[in-house]
């Protein structure tokens, strides 16, 4: 067969299986196996498919069929034009937490900062990429995600302005790191009684805890706005990344002497993505 018939059956494949997007999907799973572009996959649909190839990709389709996330399956994503090694134990960075990085962008000039649950490192390697005279401080608890970040941060340019810290509090951040200019974070936000719901991608496969929010979602953003008083500079800023309109009306309501809500941004769906604070 040529890559042009693998290409169509694969799309069948998927798309019986009930996989949305089938067609973009067939196109990412050819490409991997094939090695090639999708440019060059849909140029030459008469290439024949080498053995090794049709091993391959059958591989990533009996595995896709199955749920396996697309991110873990090419090991790789991008974020903010950089390309990010991911795969399981790490949450796929998505498009909407870029918001939060514009959003920090928009207030943070330089300085030390802190990636509150860092993951895959996409937040603090993307403010490094923009600050040069930044330095940041990725903490995350799960060694698993932590092993991802590291992966992340030694291929970059920016690994000497960073120092990953295996940890989920602000208790045992070295004093000399502290106060931060800045403490940005995407905590697990999904509501406990919405996991069951998500789609088999994210539910089986991604971290439970970089998901789970307990009950309505803001148990970790509240431990991150009780620690991080004692972090942030007077002036500085905290900015969290939340789930929808009710939390954010939540947070509207909560009274906190500590920090001002100064406002919520909207991300392109028009949902509220970006809770910003600013210390009193």
């Amino acid at each position: 067969m040529n890559r042009g018939e693998t290409r169509w059956e694969v799309r069948e494949r998927l798309r019986k299986s009930g996989i949305p997007r089938a067609d973009l999907e067939a196109d990412i799973l050819c490409s991997e196996a094939f090695r090639c572009t999708r440019e060059e996959l849909l140029a030459h649909p008469e290439r024949p498919v080498m053995p090794d190839e049709g091993i391959r990709l059958c591989t990533l389709v009996e595995a896709r069929i199955k749920r396996v996330p697309v991110a873990y399956l090419r090991g790789k994503v991008s974020f903010w034009g950089q390309e990010l090694l991911v795969g399981p134990g790490c949450l796929v960075p998505r498009p909407e937490t870029e918001v939060l990085v514009e959003t920090a962008l928009e207030l943070f000039e330089g300085g030390r900062f802190l990636d509150w649950g860092t993951g895959s490192g996409c937040i603090a390697l993307a403010l490094l990429s923009e600050r040069k005279e930044s330095t940041a401080l990725m903490m995350e608890k799960s060694p698993l995600a932590l092993s991802w970040a590291w992966r992340n941060l030694v291929r970059s340019p920016f690994r000497d302005r960073a120092l990953l810290w295996h940890g989920a509090s602000i208790s045992g951040i070295p004093s000399a790191w502290l106060p931060f200019e800045l403490i940005v974070g995407n905590p697990p936000y999904i509501p406990s009684s919405e996991i069951p719901l998500l789609m088999d991608d994210v539910r089986l496969y991604e971290p439970i805890q970089a998901l789970d929010g307990g009950g309505d979602g803001l148990q970790q953003v509240r431990t991150i706005l009780r620690e991080a008083e004692s972090a942030l500079r007077s002036g500085g800023w905290l900015l969290l990344e939340i789930g929808d309109e009710k939390q954010a009306e939540t947070l509207r309501t909560m009274p906190n002497q500590a920090f001002e809500l100064v406002w919520v941004k909207k991300d392109l769906a028009g949902k509220e993505r970006v809770a910003v604070w600013r210390r009193r």
